[in-house]
């Protein structure tokens, strides 16, 4: 036979009755947890500090692609006004034996602990800093002005005027969807599709040294639609469109579509006329 304590029997009662009140207490709708300021924080400073997402993008032929688009100019420079010398002397002394020599050099301004002359500490450095200091500045005022030289590089932008057929603008004034004319032994200002070329094949020949350091020539066909066209100016009439893969690091590849929607029109009429089609899944 098994007994059981009343005491312990009026303690499981009032427990039940506990978990019974506790359940009935609990609202049906429950708060969504708020979010930390940590996190809200955190969140903004990946939007606004971090890297930025790269998309594909759908390009209108001859005309102004809306987006977020970086502006098409080239900065090679390490340094700015604000981050030249916090930089440079983080460049210095990140290294253990140049970190080593600059504390043994504050270390003498301790007279208890100061071996010789100040300046046989600080000359040494201070020389050796000035020299890193000016060596820095003339490098990177060089790769400005190279910089400088490749954005204001003039384009001949087509335009959809025939009394001016173009424009002269500088390289880095060149926007996502502008058809650019690139004449022989000139710079391919941007990435570029070729369209059409002066041969009737489409065919041209490009050198990538600047990308790769090849220096031989490599052969590089239109597109053909784009080539049978009588006139460059045709360009802006064909309603068409190339869809672009989102930016690779791998300069050898690229994946596109061209595509013309007075052709697609076209192609559903001549379906509409004959009245029935065959196709194949």
């Amino acid at each position: 036979m098994f007994y059981v304590n009343c005491n312990k029997m009026d303690n499981l009662e009032s427990q039940s009755n506990i978990t019974k009140t506790s359940k009935e207490d609990i609202p049906l709708i429950t708060k969504p947890p708020r979010e930390s300021s940590w996190g809200c924080w955190c969140s903004l400073f990946k939007r606004c500090c971090g890297p930025r997402e790269l998309k594909s993008r759908t390009i209108l032929l001859g005309k102004p692609t809306p987006g977020p688009f970086p502006a098409n100019a080239v900065r090679n420079q390490k340094y700015n006004i604000i981050t030249f010398l916090p930089l440079v002397l983080y460049q210095q002394f990140k290294f253990f034996l140049n970190l080593y020599f600059l504390i043994m050099a504050i270390s003498q301004f301790v007279p208890d602990i100061r071996i010789g002359y100040l300046y046989t500490y600080w000359g040494p450095l201070c020389f050796v800093l000035l020299v890193t200091l000016s060596r820095e500045a003339v490098d990177d005022l060089r790769r400005h002005k190279r910089d400088q030289e490749v954005n204001n590089q003039k384009c001949k932008r087509l335009l959809n005027d025939r009394n001016k057929p173009f424009e002269t603008v500088a390289a880095h004034k060149l926007k996502v969807g502008d058809l650019i004319i690139v004449d022989k032994d000139e710079r391919v200002p941007a990435d570029l599709v070729l369209l059409r070329t002066s041969e009737s094949s489409g065919a041209v020949f490009v050198r990538t040294d600047q990308l790769d350091g090849e220096t031989d020539w490599k052969l590089r066909l239109a597109v053909p639609v784009t080539q049978k066209l009588s006139s460059d100016h045709q360009l802006f009439d064909i309603s068409a469109s190339i869809y672009a893969e989102k930016p690779q690091r791998d300069i050898h590849s690229f994946i596109g579509t061209f595509s013309r929607l007075l052709l697609f029109l076209r192609y559903l009429a001549e379906i509409w006329n004959l009245g029935y089609t065959v196709g194949l899944t």
